[in-house]
């Protein structure tokens, strides 16, 4: 999923940059998504649009639209189905890092309180799509995918063997012999 959003903002011929684990700081969501974007703007970009890896049904149009709306407006924010936002476009006359960090990131309430924090900007709503984060989500996506989507194939094969390995594990260890992963010292010879 990383591979097709970079895929995607690749296409878009924008500059952008890609906060991994390597390069976030901060203790919470909050503080790591609010330093990356401190960061881009401090590299002199008025605007930043920050993009997960987890909408599959994120298009090309999807980015250009966030991209037109920016320059007109100083948010703008992709709704999930959840509560939460795929996508978010924010100006630097907008940002605020202390608040945006105290936002109850990854919980139902996201697009709530984005809204509410922003109350009195011109924002920019786009069309929701749906995120994956559970199994369920993944299951979802695979029943309303067209049944010779590669996608569905490459999910669905990747769900059997997550799935199945999960069930081996929790079936076939004990705790026991889970614990055989703890370095418990050199042996000692009696």
């Amino acid at each position: 999923m990383n591979e097709r959003v970079l895929t995607l903002v690749q296409k878009t011929k924008l500059p952008y940059f890609i906060s991994n684990e390597n390069a976030q700081q901060g203790d919470s969501f909050g503080d790591k998504l609010s330093h990356a974007i401190q960061s881009v703007l401090d590299k002199g970009y008025d605007k930043v649009i920050v993009l997960g890896n987890d909408s599959p049904g994120l298009r090309l149009p999807h980015l250009q639209e966030a991209f037109k709306e920016l320059q007109v407006k100083n948010l703008v924010l992709g709704p999930d189905f959840k509560g939460g936002t795929y996508l978010m476009g924010i100006a630097r006359v907008s940002f605020n890092k202390e608040a945006f960090a105290k936002i109850d990131w990854q919980t139902p309430k996201v697009l709530e309180q984005l809204q509410a924090l922003y109350l009195d900007e011109d924002l920019a709503i786009m069309a929701p799509l749906a995120d994956c984060n559970t199994k369920s989500d993944f299951e979802k996506l695979l029943q309303d995918l067209p049944f010779y989507s590669t996608f569905k194939s490459v999910l669905a094969s990747l769900l059997y063997y997550v799935l199945s390995t999960y069930s081996f594990l929790q079936h076939s260890y004990t705790n026991a012999v889970v614990g055989i992963n703890f370095n418990k010292g050199s042996p000692v010879l009696e």
